[in-house]
């Protein structure tokens, strides 16, 4: 899935640049739609594997789409307040939605959960068709054109941000379960409990970047945001020894993790206005990357040394973001 997005959403945005924004919108949902039903009459896992790069094709498209047009209908000075509510959305299915998807997998199967995600789908597509605003405005540069970008260094130093931040968090996150038992002793009910309390957070979090990127400019909100999420890895091993303190340093830690996406976003858009669906897009490709060096470079640190020290190189490569 991650390198479904990785490598496809920066290709999958030149190519369907000349269509319509709001109709993109409908067809990459339709498509992921599409994709669920395949996932739901997959024989073999094969299939599946075919059911999930059809899924992440189309998010990856609506994602950026999504961002991009929020930005476009906010008005001026707002932008960061309506790409932090877009991503707000985003947090709110990650803290809803991964322990629903485990209740309904738990009563009635894994492939009831591609139903349920089908029919919260097509309500998406109706309520799209009927509330988004008709495109006026829309890029149509080719690839060649698009990628020029790359020649901007400030667009190139931001994507590399997103890459040391991504992977900074992601080191620790992939394995917060193990780093919890360790540290708290802490059963799998109580570890969902405390995710799903972090998750609230998360909310918070998207929605303060966005809003803090208009009010407070977007290099103090990313200096805060990264600098607060270091000192929370590297204190983590001393906070995080029981139930209360693993609650409030998980809510600290991913509270100001979720705030640099909004503001990491803004910043490429105000870099590139004219091309923000591409950099928008190469941000997507860039986070997918980071996820997946973090989690590999997390399980070399656990087999060399310690779940333990997690924290500490986690912080050190959110600090070369900054």
């Amino acid at each position: 899935y991650a390198l479904v997005i990785a490598i496809g959403s920066p290709v999958l945005m030149a190519i369907t640049a000349r269509i319509e924004r709001k109709r993109l919108l409908i067809l990459s949902f339709l498509t992921f739609i599409i994709g669920n039903g395949i996932g739901y009459f997959s024989p073999d896992f094969s299939i599946l594997v075919i059911a999930r790069i059809v899924q992440a094709a189309s998010a990856s498209v609506f994602t950026v789409v999504a961002l991009t047009m929020g930005s476009n209908l906010a008005a001026p000075g707002r932008q960061g307040t309506a790409i932090g509510t877009i991503l707000m959305g985003a947090g709110t299915a990650l803290a809803v939605g991964v322990p629903l998807g485990t209740l309904i997998g738990g009563h009635w199967g894994w492939r009831f959960v591609f139903v349920f995600i089908i029919m919260l789908g097509l309500l998406s597509v109706i309520g799209i068709a009927y509330t988004v605003p008709i495109s006026k405005h829309q890029e149509s540069l080719s690839l060649k054109q698009q990628l020029g970008v790359l020649r901007n260094r400030r667009i190139v130093s931001g994507l590399l941000i997103t890459l040391f931040w991504v992977t900074g968090y992601q080191m620790m996150f992939t394995y917060i379960t193990p780093f919890l038992q360790e540290t708290a002793n802490l059963d799998a009910t109580r570890i969902s409990a405390a995710l799903f309390v972090s998750g609230i957070f998360a909310i918070a979090g998207s929605r303060i970047g966005g809003f803090g990127s208009d009010r407070w400019g977007i290099f103090r909100m990313l200096m805060v945001s990264l600098l607060f999420h270091a000192a929370a890895l590297i204190v983590f091993p001393w906070a995080a020894t029981t139930f209360i303190g693993a609650i409030m340093i998980l809510a600290i830690w991913i509270g100001f993790a979720t705030m640099t996406t909004p503001v990491q976003q803004y910043y490429l858009i105000s870099l590139s206005p004219e091309s923000s669906g591409l950099a928008l897009g190469m941000n997507n490709s860039i986070f997918q990357l980071g996820m997946a060096v973090g989690a590999a470079t997390g399980g070399w640190i656990v087999q060399q040394t310690s779940v333990m020290d997690l924290g500490f190189y986690g912080a050190m490569s959110i600090m070369l973001g900054v």
